[in-house]
């Protein structure tokens, strides 16, 4: 079965994303959605929750993460879309109701080797289209782990 491209580099992301972002010796993995494979005959339900649900190592709070990887396509606005409306519907909610969101952007040629990496948290995201103004304020360093103090303090 081919899996689309788009596929295949939103895996190696988000690959990438656990091994140095959110890498196991700072937070232990509670959830992950499934893959395409596993979604492609019977679609599991719980992939509509963000990729991973990670539990912080230092405080115990647990949190989701959502990765998207763009190759820095911005559109005739000259915003990168990151995610569609119902999407965006979807994540807010989860952030107010039931645990916290995070957004990891990935930007480059490889997603196993990205030139930038914006963090921001969902409740500061509002919209589908984001301009460099709002991805400069959130911007993280590439190879290096996020650490609790820091993720907690995001606005």
């Amino acid at each position: 079965m081919n899996k689309p491209s788009s596929f295949v580099k939103g895996e190696a992301f988000e690959e990438y994303v656990r091994k140095h972002i959110f890498p196991k010796s700072h937070y232990d993995l509670v959830h992950r959605t499934h893959d395409y494979n596993s979604n492609n005959g019977d679609y599991i339900e719980s992939s509509l929750k963000p990729d991973f649900k990670f539990r912080d190592k230092k405080n115990g709070q647990e949190f989701y993460v959502e990765v998207k990887w763009r190759k820095g396509a911005y559109n005739r606005n000259n915003k990168i879309e990151w995610c569609n409306a119902y999407q965006l519907k979807r994540y807010k909610a989860i952030d107010r109701n039931e645990s916290k969101v995070f957004i990891v952007l990935g930007f480059g040629d490889k997603p196993t080797e990205p030139k930038e990496i914006v963090l921001f948290p969902m409740n500061s995201c509002n919209y589908t289209g984001l301009y460099d103004s709002f991805l400069d304020k959130y911007s993280f360093y590439v190879d290096k782990p996020v650490f609790s103090g820091y993720l907690w303090k995001l606005k």
